[in-house]
């Protein structure tokens, strides 16, 4: 017979990692100038597209989103990828940190201020983003 283990702080973990499994990416073309969300980071992520963050929404609290077969949900937990925008404000953001990329329990604002139309045929638009971050004093 074998003993199994477990605890609540284990399983709500466990139920974090599925939610985030699962949470929509905010793509380059969900944004408009002028949108707005703030958000706290529950996990950083590396893949083959580069890094990316799972976020739990604060405002708004949640967003409807186009899934993959094309059908509108409401999502409280979302990923955001690799957009280049993003990752310039937060250099910047983040310029005199020690830990100069986003930590789990950042709150983070971001605002777009614009969009970047490309400059090469095949290529998309760009958002360009005011940050701000509110970062726990244990994760520098």
């Amino acid at each position: 017979m074998r003993t199994l283990t477990g605890s609540t702080e284990e399983g709500q973990e466990l139920a974090k990692r599925e939610q985030v499994a699962d949470a929509p990416f905010l793509s380059a073309g969900f944004w408009d100038e002028g949108t707005e969300i703030v958000f706290e980071i529950l996990s950083t992520h590396k893949s083959s597209n580069g890094p990316y963050i799972a976020a739990r929404l604060m405002v708004p609290p949640t967003l409807e989103l186009e899934g993959k077969l094309g059908e509108v949900e409401e999502h409280q937990t979302i990923r955001i990828g690799n957009l280049a925008g993003v990752g310039a404000a937060r250099r910047a953001a983040l310029k005199n940190e020690r830990n100069k990329n986003f930590a789990v329990g950042d709150v983070v604002k971001l605002t777009c201020t614009g969009i970047t139309a490309a400059t090469k045929k095949g290529y998309s638009d760009s958002p360009n983003f005011a940050m701000e971050i509110q970062r726990p004093e244990e994760a520098f």
